[in-house]
């Protein structure tokens, strides 16, 4: 007997060994319950600065405008205890901008991530797969936080290279602090999903290309779906903060010096905002189950 697919539950490459664990589905192939995803912890630095539009705009899909101010949002942040990871965490770098996409039949206000980088090729898989997200491997260190102080750093590498680093000074933590993740502005959070087909001399184009989102359906009356902050302890600080975008040549980073080139060809005209956050609560709450596909126009 072939094997067979079963449609209720996810799959990666290679499918034939059975349904594919990870954030969003038991080793069992089933959705995991909020007692087996326990309580994780994390830590999320952000800095903002102001940039060129006209250079953000050569990075925009199709579809794509750039919205307000031309802000880019920069967030170095280190997950632990994932349950889907049996206790493990990983860091995880971010870039986003403020964006409208126009699609078939929907627009969204919110921000446009082009790249994320992170320390678990575990959570690569599973992003890029399952979620369209664009991730990138990359080394971290752990983030050095000094609460009495209020500084806080982090690094991030790969084959020995530290193309980028961090650092939060002046923090002071706040009284009643807005339940949101560093940069949010509670619009749609939105990844541009790119596979390309397998074809001879690459010349057929994508497989699919689309964008994806947790924001709530049109006409649901849902707000956008990312996590639920209500349920975690939180805290937040404000500060001040810098960042460095380290240049790479092909020998330092083969297949991602064109992309850290690219964020570092953003020039830093001036620093809007810095902030950390730190969070626990419910495992399940990051798995980011709601995203889908915004169909194209």
């Amino acid at each position: 007997m072939t094997f067979i697919p079963n449609p209720e539950s996810r799959y990666r490459m290679p499918i034939m060994f059975g349904p594919a664990p990870g954030p969003r589905q038991h080793r069992e192939g089933r959705m995991w319950t909020l007692e087996e995803g326990g309580s994780m912890n994390a830590q999320w630095m952000k800095v903002g600065y102001r940039t060129d539009p006209a250079k953000l705009e050569k990075l925009l899909p199709a579809g794509f405008s750039l919205r307000g101010e031309p802000i880019v949002s920069v967030s170095c942040a280190w997950f632990k205890n994932l349950y889907w990871l049996a206790g493990r965490g990983y860091g995880i770098l971010s870039v986003d901008f403020p964006v409208t996409y126009q699609g078939k039949s929907e627009r969204l206000d919110g921000a446009l991530c082009p790249i994320i980088w992170e320390g678990s090729p575990d959570a690569i898989l599973t992003g890029r797969e399952e979620l369209g997200f664009p991730k990138l491997f990359a080394n971290f260190t752990d983030i050095d936080w000094n609460e009495g102080a209020g500084t806080a750093s982090c690094e991030a590498s790969w084959y020995d290279h530290t193309f980028f680093d961090i650092a939060l000074t002046d923090l002071v933590e706040e009284a009643n602090p807005l339940r949101q993740l560093p940069g949010s502005n509670g619009g749609a959070q939105m990844y541009y999903k790119y596979m390309p087909r397998t074809s001879v001399g690459g010349r057929e184009g994508a497989d699919l290309a689309y964008v994806t989102t947790s924001a709530a359906l049109p006409g649901s009356g849902g707000a956008v779906a990312n996590i639920n902050f209500d349920e975690f302890e939180f805290r937040r600080w404000t500060g001040a903060g810098a960042l460095n975008w380290h240049r790479a040549t092909f020998e330092q980073l083969p297949l991602s010096s064109h992309i850290v080139n690219g964020i570092a060809d953003l020039d830093i005209l001036e620093y809007t905002d810095a902030e950390m956050v730190q969070f626990t609560g419910p495992g399940i709450a990051v798995a980011m189950n709601s995203h889908r596909v915004v169909e194209p126009a």
